[in-house]
Parts: structure tokens; C-alpha cells; sequence
């Protein structure tokens, strides 16, 4: 049984549902354990494997928090945070789901002037209420889409998704007394997505294509220079699910990218269907 842990949600405690499976259930550790045919104990951090590796032991390497246990009758208490950074203060709050952000935090920001126009909702609950039944496209005829408002919502939301699960990538800077090749690289990736995100709000995007080009560079950037098992897999899963998104929220009927596979310099190239 195979899914993506959300490092995020694994901070908030061990009875917090952290684990998304490829069907799309979410699981708490232990329940995880249960569902794959393991006994349920309280063993779960020896028997949950990442990248080979117990979840014990990439807790005691740092590379994973080690979450706090809370009784499953005890309601747990957590202050409001923003959606991508996971700190809190000065939020605003989407008056469709329970989510918060920052206003430069959202995609696209969210009006600095005070009130905000009410209802607000979130890019994630727009996307929701603007979803139905859709046209199928190949992909190439996706990429040569004209980034008009419909597109640009469809890629302001495959980005935020990216920012919200960037703790399972190497996206962030890391400390100065750690820079390496890998570090520059993870930086490089940092800057890109930073830039990725300043060209959405400026409508310097001139077509899809041009978008996908620049976020399939990084992974293409993590799978080239992260060296850490672990977080290969991590970064591995991400894109994947990722590319499902792209074509979930634009209908397309390509084949799923395989890691590795280059994109056309121009990112609009018609890529044979297998």
C-alpha cells in the first residue's frame, strides 16, 4: 500500500489523519499500518517505510518531526495557520472551507485592504465551485491554451497545491552552514518557484505551455540533484501528483509524464500517446 505523507499534518499529532493514499483516503499513521495488512499497534513508526527507511528512523535523523500523541478523546487544539507557511497572525480566512493564509501567501494575494470583501473564498474552493463536466484535450492543445481567466485559476491552483506541500520537496533555502551543490540547487528550485509565482500575479504567462515548462524544471532539478533517498521518493510523489492534477483540472487525456521525460523547449510540442 503506497501514499504520500504530509509532514505538515504529522507535526499536529499521531492520531491526525497525515497519510493520502493513491485512491485519495487519508489515514493516520497507525490506521495506514492497519490497512496494509500489519496488526495495529503502536508500532507503526518500525513498520511505515519511506524511501526504504522506517519513519523511526528518519524521525531520529531529523528528516521527519516526531509528532506529538494526543488521546483520541482529547479534541485538538491548534491555532489558526496559513495554508502554506504553517505560521500564524494577520490571516484571512476563507468564508467556503476552514483554511487560512497569509495575503501574499495565496494564490493569487489576497486584497491587503481592510475589510476584505466578504464572502471570500479560498482558490481551492473557487476551483471547486467552477468544476463540472468538460471537453477533453490532448495535451498539446492544453499547452497552446491562451492564459485567459479560466486557465490562469486552473494554474494559480496546481501552484498553490505545489506551496502547500513544498515541505515534500526540496523547494526551501537551506542554512547558510549547509550549502552545498544540492543546497544551491535546492535554492535555485526556491527562486524558480518564487518567480514562477511573480509571473502568474503579473500576467506574464502568455500560454499554459509556458507555465508547465517552467514547474516540470523543477522537478526536473530535484530528481537531478537531491541525493537523499527519502526525499527523492517524496519529491517523486509530489510531481506525480502534481501532473494527475494538471490533467484532472484541464481534462487532458496525455498520458502521465514519467519521471525523467524532458519537455519540449517551447513546452508545446504534441507528445505522442502511448
Amino acid at each position: 500500500m503506497k501514499g504520500m505523507l504530509h509532514k505538515n499534518k504529522l507535526e499536529e499529532g499521531s492520531t491526525v489523519k497525515c497519510i493520502k493514499t493513491e485512491d485519495g483516503n487519508w489515514f493516520t499513521p497507525q490506521e495506514f499500518e492497519a490497512a496494509g495488512n500489519y496488526k495495529s499497534s503502536r508500532n507503526w513508526k518500525n513498520t511505515v517505510r519511506c524511501g526504504g527507511e522506517t519513519l523511526k528512523r528518519l524521525m531520529e535523523e531529523g528528516k521527519l518531526p516526531t509528532p506529538p500523541i494526543y488521546s483520541k478523546k482529547k479534541k485538538l487544539e491548534k491555532p489558526e495557520a496559513c495554508g502554506v507557511c504553517h505560521s500564524g497572525e494577520d490571516l484571512f480566512g476563507c468564508d467556503t472551507c476552514s483554511r487560512f493564509f497569509h495575503g501574499d501567501c495565496h494564490l493569487p494575494p489576497v486584497q491587503n485592504e481592510r475589510p476584505l470583501r466578504r464572502p471570500w473564498s479560498c482558490t481551492f474552493c473557487r476551483m471547486k465551485e467552477s468544476s463540472g463536466s468538460q471537453q477533453h484535450h490532448e495535451e498539446c492543445e492544453v499547452l497552446a491554451m491562451t492564459m485567459g481567466p479560466e486557465e490562469q485559476l486552473k494554474c494559480e491552483f496546481l501552484l498553490l497545491e505545489i506551496y502547500c506541500h513544498s515541505d515534500n520537496i526540496s523547494l526551501e533555502p537551506m542554512e547558510q552552514d549547509k550549502y552545498s551543490v544540492e543546497a544551491y540547487r535546492g535554492m535555485d528550485n526556491f527562486m524558480l518557484l518564487n518567480k514562477i509565482k511573480k509571473n502568474l500575479n503579473e500576467r506574464r504567462y502568455p500560454n499554459v505551455g509556458n507555465f508547465m515548462r517552467d514547474m516540470r524544471v523543477i522537478f526536473q532539478n530535484h530528481r537531478a540533484f537531491n541525493k537523499d533517498h527519502a526525499l527523492y521518493l517524496m519529491g517523486i510523489d509530489l510531481e506525480e501528483e502534481f501532473e494527475q492534477n494538471f490533467k484532472k483540472v484541464f481534462t487532458t487525456s496525455a498520458p502521465k509524464m514519467k519521471p525523467g521525460k524532458e519537455v519540449g523547449a517551447q513546452g508545446l510540442g504534441c507528445r505522442k500517446l502511448n
